[in-house]
C-alpha cells in the first residue's frame, strides 16, 4: 500500500483563516502536502509557478483580480494535468468556472463530505491516467489497482476479491473483499473491463459479478459464498446469466 504523500496543493485565498482551515482539512485527511499559500493572485502566480503544485484551491473573489483571470493566466504556466478547484462562497461563478476548464467548485465554508467528493474525483481520475488502467492494457491483470478517499493505492489479488456490485445511484461498479471491506471502482470500468481481468470473474446478473472461487452453494436463485461471508444473500442469479455460471461453477 502507498502511503506517500503524492498529492501538492496550493491555495489561494485573501482569506487567512480560510486557508488555514481548508490545509488542515486536506492534509489530515488525505494524502496531500500543501506546498504553498497566498493571500493575493500575484504571489499565487509566482508561488504554483515555482511549486508545480498537482491541485489548486483558488478563491474567485481576490484583491487585484479575480480568481476566474488567474485561472487564465496560469494555464500556460503549470502542468497540463494541474487541476484547479475555484474555493468561493458564491455560487453565481459557477457556469464561468466551467467555461474557464475548472476541475471543480467548492463552497465555503467546506464540509467534509463535499471536500471528499471532489477528492475522491481527483484520485479517480489521477487513476485513470495509469498506464495499467487504460483499456488496451486491461488483459488479464494479475491485480487490481483501486484508490481509496485517503489516495491510498492498494493492490487487490483476485483471490481477495468476493464480488463486485454496480451502485445504481452513483453509476459506477464496487468491488467487495472476502474480508468485507468495500472499494469504489473508477467510472470508466464496466463489466466487460472487470470480466476481462480474469476467468475466475462471472456475470451472475445484471448488478452482480462473482468470483466463481468463493462461491460455496447456489440454492435456486442465489449464491451463497464462503466464510467470512456465508450470511450474504444478495447476490441474486438472473436467468440471462444462470447456464454460464453453471458451466463455470462445475468446471471447477
Amino acid at each position: 500500500m502507498n502511503r506517500e504523500k503524492l498529492v501538492s496543493v496550493y491555495i489561494i485565498d485573501d482569506n487567512r483563516d480560510a486557508i488555514e482551515v481548508l490545509a488542515r482539512m486536506l492534509e489530515d485527511n488525505y494524502s496531500v502536502r500543501v506546498v504553498g499559500k497566498a493571500i493575493d493572485a500575484e504571489t499565487g502566480i509566482k508561488g504554483v509557478i515555482d511549486t508545480e503544485p498537482d491541485l489548486i484551491f483558488v478563491d474567485v473573489e481576490l484583491p487585484s483580480m479575480s480568481g476566474l483571470e488567474f485561472c487564465t493566466l496560469i494555464r500556460n504556466e503549470v502542468k497540463p494535468e494541474t487541476k484547479v478547484v475555484f474555493y468561493t462562497g458564491h455560487d453565481k461563478y459557477l457556469l464561468e468556472a466551467i467555461r474557464r476548464e475548472a476541475f471543480d467548485y467548492l463552497m465555503k465554508p467546506a464540509t467534509e463530505q463535499e471536500l471528499g467528493q471532489i477528492m475522491t474525483r481527483y484520485y479517480e481520475n489521477k487513476l485513470a491516467e495509469y498506464p495499467f488502467s487504460q483499456p488496451h492494457a486491461q488483459q488479464h491483470l494479475p491485480i487490481i489497482l483501486v484508490v481509496n478517499p485517503k489516495n491510498e493505492h492498494i493492490t487487490l489479488l483476485s483471490e481477495n476479491i468476493a464480488f463486485f456490485r454496480y451502485n445504481k445511484e452513483r453509476k459506477l461498479w464496487e468491488v467487495v473483499c472476502m474480508d468485507g471491506i468495500n472499494y469504489v471502482l473508477r467510472h470508466r470500468t464496466t463489466s466487460d473491463v472487470i470480466l476481462n481481468y480474469t476467468p475466475d470473474f462471472v456475470q451472475i446478473h445484471k448488478r452482480y459479478i462473482v468470483n466463481i472461487n468463493h462461491i460455496k452453494m447456489i440454492q435456486d436463485n442465489t449464491c451463497f459464498l464462503a466464510e467470512p461471508l456465508e450470511e450474504m444473500t444478495e447476490l441474486k442469479i438472473s436467468k440471462n446469466y444462470r447456464h454460464d455460471l453453471m458451466t463455470a461453477f462445475y468446471s471447477l
